[in-house]
């Protein structure tokens, strides 16, 4: 996860062949710094949305004085990067107010699975003082080895005339980033939970509740997502595989993933008929233990629209074959080709939502949100595969 500050370097220095820092800059500072109960999703999301000043002076209100969004993100309502947006930043930081016009700038880490934000900063009112007059900052973040928070390598190059400007400011400047990093805990989780993961992603499909017999309801929920194509999905649902990529699929719902029958051939793009996982979910309030079983395909066939399908059945860890339930999640291209349409079809007991008030509801909240939450990792993980 770690870029030193060498590679760094090189890459603002545009291939400067030398190693060591660009000419100009005398400050150069690296740390390691975890923030709990954050995941990286939730960094993702909050570089774009930022926003305003009642937003940037509450996340450090000691440091932070002023905001100005100047160009405002292309998309806010995704997780990659609005590169060339532009903040105006006031801070006060050892001892002096300092005026930055922030721009993302674009990644260089672009692998599945990495995850960075690269900032350049320029320093109002030393623009004629200084070759070069702007500064960088970049966070490479990944999961703690707990899957509990994010682990941040961050790395700091500022050009000479700061050092002169601003006396002292190497001294103070990596505990005010910390603090930045640390601050997130009390306020992004919940932030995150509510306007991206409830709010945005909700909206992008439907989902009904339909009675089915008297023992039965049918939740059917209906998307579009775009970015992906039935082989990507084919694939996932044998390669799902950790904890990681489970957490990954729902950052705030999804906690523990493990194969109890591991697939029989997980590098094409067809499910491994008998493959069962185990996993543990929330579904809104409501924490689950589930046994998932990949079932015969044809045995579905004349219930499915689509092209492409999985069929499996749930139960409930500890009642395996007591109160079984069966999922069909199907899906083909989209009519303009640059995504796809999938419906899901859960038949679960109707005394569920008696002891789970609202579990219906849930159940189809959840499966619009973490289908949505696939467009943004894994086309880059299915592009890494070589597949039979």
């Amino acid at each position: 996860m770690k870029k030193n500050l060498t590679t760094l370097a090189l890459v603002i220095a545009a291939g400067n062949a030398q190693a060591g820092l660009p000419e100009g800059y005398s400050i150069a500072l690296e740390f390691d710094q975890n923030i709990e109960d954050v995941a990286p999703e939730m960094l993702d999301w909050w570089w774009n949305n930022i926003r305003t000043e009642e937003r940037f002076i509450d996340w450090n209100p000691e440091h932070h004085v002023g905001y100005e969004l100047v160009v405002p993100p292309a998309d806010a309502a995704t997780l990659e990067l609005a590169t060339g947006t532009v903040q105006n930043l006031t801070e006060y930081l050892g001892g002096f107010t300092i005026d930055t016009q922030v721009t993302w700038a674009e990644p260089f880490n672009t692998a599945a699975g990495d995850y960075q934000l690269v900032a350049e900063i320029r320093f109002r009112g030393l623009e004629d003082l200084s070759v070069p007059g702007n500064g960088w900052l970049v966070y490479d973040y990944a999961p703690d080895e707990s899957l509990t928070g994010t682990d941040v390598h961050a790395t700091l190059l500022l050009p000479d005339v700061v050092a002169v400007a601003f006396p002292g400011i190497r001294d103070t400047v990596t505990e005010h980033l910390r603090t930045d990093l640390n601050n997130m805990t009390d306020f992004l989780p919940d932030m995150f939970q509510e306007e991206f993961i409830e709010e945005e992603l909700e909206s992008r499909g439907t989902y009904r509740v339909e009675k089915n017999g008297f023992w039965l309801r049918t939740v059917i929920v209906d998307q579009e997502i775009k970015g992906l194509t039935p082989d990507m999905m084919n694939w996932w649902w044998d390669n799902i595989d950790s904890t990681y990529r489970y957490q990954r699929w729902h950052p705030t719902a999804h906690l523990s993933f493990e194969w109890l029958e591991a697939p029989s051939s997980p590098d094409n793009t067809t499910y491994s008929v008998g493959a069962v996982q185990r996993v543990v979910e929330y579904l809104g309030p409501y924490k689950n233990a589930l046994l998932i079983t990949w079932l015969p395909k044809e045995d579905a066939a004349e219930r499915v629209e689509y092209n492409h399908w999985l069929y499996a059945k749930t139960d409930l860890d500890g009642l395996s074959g007591i109160m079984p339930q069966d999922m069909i999640h199907e899906y083909q291209m989209n009519a303009t080709g640059d995504g796809i349409v999938m419906r899901s079809t859960f038949n679960v007991p109707f005394f569920l939502n008696w002891v789970m008030p609202g579990f219906t509801d849930e159940l189809g909240k959840h499966a619009l949100q973490e289908m949505q939450m696939l467009q943004y990792f894994l086309p880059a993980l299915f592009a890494e595969q070589e597949l039979d």
